[in-house]
């Protein structure tokens, strides 16, 4: 370990007291060496700066300016002196057809100032040339092996043809300035942490955009407190080891597989904006499951306002998910299975604070039902998905609460806000009309149910979508326990449409009814519901047949025991829901494939 200079922990004057005596006139600042690039090579009056044709090599701490144009050549700091380097680039423009042309081989710490009013470039090889087969860095157009702080008001563009952008192998800083960075791997790296504090960051990366990817308990953080940072990533947006924390700033993130992951992400402040084609905002811990509850991963939103537009999920936890503040829309999927929502979560959601507002083909892929003993929420599921476009309004009293006008199709809503009172029974209009600024879709005001069509009631608390008590073994199974079968949905008031005949004949004393329903439908894939009825005597068991008219077949069920023989379906009661009192009634489930069409059957049930 490198010792501390002692001007690094005492007041500069009683250092040089400590060191020679008595207070004498105040030391001279220390000098800024010139470094001027001539293209070929460079000019420097310093000692401390080596020069051998196009290789520039810096070899003491201090503060060197460096300025021109340096083709096919690189800039290399290499002390093994204790104490800060500090490099200005003044418009330089550095390139290098088989490395890199700004590297860190050894120092304290180097921090890299930009010019104000000036553009420096950075350009490394497409195919780096190193030593021997074992060498595998410098693999960054700007690469340090020690900590690496950037500031000042300049701007900085930098390419990474063959890997990365910017890369420390410690920690990195960036406080302020105009940074660009094209890769075609990752954008910026800081292994043990990567903190923003300011300045204007743009990265288009092939790979991930800006991460840190140190796995020790104390590392692998990346923090966002101001600045703006925009990211266009053909993997991972944002990706800290260990935590992602956004206190301030504005983060967009235009393009990306997954927008936002770590293992515990909080975003208490600022603006985050992400688009994704995969989970939009993960948070995942290693070794468990796809259905395990990870102990450790979490996703907490405080403060701020964040917008997300996912292809699967909107927000997706291995552990859990906490709202108790700011403002969180999300469009979730247009379509696909019950375990892809707008809100996806291993563990307990907990809405405790702010407002929430998402959409998509499900609005809760969630095991477990959110606790009612928090702020309130209400999750309308709609009998059929809506376009793009479509105005929805949730209503009280003639109030209109929240409305909601779709980037893109959905099915589900799920809304939580101070305003939502648990067993409450709400409105679902579409239709009407909205004005005024709405974020990511939704507006809290300015909403007018003027010529809407009154679709539905809800009641806040209760919720029959998602993967509610799956799967077999995995938290509330099996189903029967508290909150399940969850509550249905209140039959729409005044329904649009005339409401289907049912599917068996109404029935006699001790009889039973059957009447079956597709929940959700994906490409070649669906959740179907079937609600078993007692008539007006009560039955001690029941056997619902049916034959699927186009190859459908079940794959997993719940509530039922089911066989199959060809086409024809046959499912008996289990033990905890066969016996049913006079008109009382029950539902089992279950997840089946389809091909070309997926009609629904007609069924029979027997009381046995």
């Amino acid at each position: 370990m490198k010792r501390i200079p002692l001007r690094a922990i005492l007041p500069t004057g009683l250092a040089v007291a400590l060191i020679v005596g008595p207070l004498g006139a105040p030391a001279t600042a220390e000098a800024t060496v010139p470094i001027t690039l001539t293209g070929a090579s460079a000019t420097s009056p310093s000692a401390d700066v080596n020069i051998a044709g196009r290789a520039v090599t810096i070899t003491a701490p201090g503060t060197y300016e460096i300025s021109g144009t340096l083709n096919d050549g690189y800039v290399n700091v290499d002390t093994a002196a204790s104490g800060e380097v500090n490099l200005i680039l003044n418009g330089a423009t550095i390139s290098n057809s088989t490395n890199a042309p700004l590297q860190v081989s050894d120092a304290d710490e180097v921090v890299i100032t930009l010019a104000a009013g000036t553009t420096s470039r950075l350009s490394d090889a497409t195919n780096y040339v190193y030593p021997d087969p074992s060498t595998d860095e410098p693999d960054a157009a700007l690469f340090s092996k020690s900590d690496l702080r950037i500031n000042g008001s300049g701007a900085l563009v930098v390419r990474g043809n063959a890997y990365d952008g910017i890369v420390s192998k410690d920690g990195l800083v960036i406080e302020s300035g105009t940074i660009t960075v094209n890769a075609v791997d990752d954008g910026i790296r800081g292994k043990d942490f990567l903190d923003i504090n300011g300045g204007t960051i743009d990265v288009t990366a092939g790979g991930d955009g800006i991460k840190s990817t140190d796995s020790d308990v104390d590392r692998g953080r990346l923090t966002i407190t101001n600045g703006s940072v925009r990211v266009n990533a053909g993997d991972d947006a944002i990706k800290g080891e260990n935590t992602v924390t956004i206190s301030g700033g504005t983060v967009t993130v235009t393009n990306s597989y997954e927008g936002i992951e770590s293992r515990q992400i909080t975003i208490s402040g600022g603006t985050v904006d992400v688009t994704a084609s995969d989970d939009a905002i993960n948070a995942v811990e290693d070794g468990y499951g796809d259905f395990d509850v990870a102990p450790n991963a979490f996703i907490r939103f405080t403060g701020g306002t964040t917008l997300v537009n996912s292809s699967i999920d909107g927000i997706d936890s291995n552990g859990t998910v906490t709202f108790a503040g700011g403002t969180v829309v999300v469009s979730g999927p247009s379509t696909g299975s019950p375990g892809e929502g707008a809100i996806d979560s291993n563990g307990p959601v907990y809405f405790n604070g702010g407002t929430v507002l998402g959409a998509g083909s499900t609005s809760m892929a969630v095991l477990s039902l959110p606790p009612t003993t928090g702020q309130g929420w209400v999750a309308p599921q709609l009998s059929s998905g809506q376009p793009a476009g479509t105005l929805l309004h949730l209503v009280s009293g003639g109030q209109v609460l929240v409305s909601y006008r779709a980037p893109k199709n959905f099915r589900e809503v799920v809304f939580s806000s101070n305003r939502i009172q648990h067993g409450q029974t709400y409105e679902v209009y579409l239709g009407g009309s909205l004005t005024g600024t709405t974020i990511g879709g939704m507006a809290t005001t300015g909403g007018s149910i003027a010529g809407a069509t009154r679709l539905m009631t809800v009641v806040a608390g209760e919720y029959r979508g998602g993967l509610v008590g799956w799967p077999p073994g995995g938290p509330g199974w099996p189903p029967g326990g508290p909150g399940w079968p969850p509550s249905p949905t209140t039959p729409p008031p005044n329904p649009t449409t005339p409401p289907p005949n049912p599917t068996t004949p109404p029935p006699g004393a001790g009889g039973c009814t059957a009447t079956y329903s597709v929940v959700n439908e994906w490409q070649g894939g669906f959740q179907g519901e079937v609600r078993v009825s007692a008539g007006s005597s009560p039955i001690s068991g029941w056997r619902v047949t049916w034959t699927f008219a186009n190859g459908q077949t079940i794959s997993q069920s719940w509530n039922a025991t089911i066989t199959a023989s060809g086409s024809t379906v046959t499912a008996t009661n289990v033990s905890f829901n066969g016996s049913l009192g006079a008109g009382a009634s029950t539902t089992f489930g279950f997840l089946g494939n389809w091909n070309g069409s997926n009609a629904v059957p007609t069924l029979t049930c027997t009381a046995t």
